[in-house]
């Protein structure tokens, strides 16, 4: 069943690609996004990633933290996320566990089909060095990306309809006013 606003958090704990444990305990008080990603290699996944860290001063300095999880063992999130030295962290999850904790199960051919026929963003991830490569997980799986109040409740649970899709960058400025 998927999670929705309102809903408790579930809490984990689990280890980063840098070795450091990652609990969601440690945000409390805080408010943060949890966002699943495909796997590493993924060009819509990486442009998000460019998206996110080029916001991330501005978003932090509004009171968010960011909690990102791929379904790649952590050599491949290094190789390719890694290297945009993201200020924050990135777990590894090839288990898919925690996908499975949030309720991101949905693999989608369509949603796969109608995120490569998404031309303008792949072009811009071709841009940004990013290009279609296969990497260990499911290539069909659906984002997600989970807004935290500081009570550890949910206050936006959102589940991409493609593999494109994640919650706007004007609605996550928006649950931080």
């Amino acid at each position: 069943m998927k999670l929705k606003a309102g809903d408790d958090i579930v809490s984990f704990s689990s280890i980063d690609t840098m070795g450091n444990n990652v609990s969601t305990d440690d945000y409390r008080g805080k408010k943060f996004m949890i966002s699943f990603f495909r796997y590493a290699e993924c060009l819509f996944c990486n442009l998000r990633m460019h998206e996110l860290i080029k916001k991330f001063p501005e978003l932090e300095k509004e009171g968010l933290s960011i909690i990102a999880i791929f379904q790649s063992p952590a050599e491949d999130i290094d190789s390719n996320i890694g290297k945009l030295n993201p200020p924050f962290p990135l777990i590894p999850n090839l288990d898919r566990s925690l996908y499975k904790q949030y309720s991101v199960t949905i693999r989608n051919p369509l949603g796969l089909y109608k995120g490569y026929m998404q031309w303008g963003k792949a072009l811009h991830a071709f841009s940004k060095g990013h290009f279609i490569k296969v990497g260990k997980g499911s290539r069909s799986l659906i984002p997600a990306d989970f807004l935290i109040n500081e009570d550890h409740t949910i206050h936006t649970a959102f589940y991409g309809t493609d593999i494109t899709e994640h919650v706007p960058m004007r609605q996550i400025q928006d649950f931080l006013k």
